[in-house]
């Protein structure tokens, strides 16, 4: 139970990290920041290629919340063999 919370959490925080990655992406340019609005993935190679400043630590938040939310998401799923 904790762990699918800590999961729920850990996916509101790449929405909002992925929601600062599209303003910049915008700023670049209108073409990036349909791309990144139409596929997630996108906005994340491209806000590590452009990683500088505070878009830096908004890429490492991102990577971090990915990393826990996989972890926390699949050790916690029921029926899998590591639940308890």
């Amino acid at each position: 139970m904790i762990g699918a919370s800590i999961s729920g959490i850990a996916g509101l925080g790449i929405v909002v990290c992925w929601i600062i990655v599209l303003i910049h992406m915008f700023k670049a340019g209108v073409i990036q920041g349909i791309l990144g609005l139409i596929c997630a993935l996108y906005a994340f190679i491209w806000g590590w290629m452009h990683s500088r400043g505070e878009l830096r630590n908004v890429m490492l938040i991102w990577t971090i919340l990915v990393i826990v939310g996989c972890i926390f998401g699949y050790r916690w799923i029921p029926g899998m063999p590591f639940t308890r």
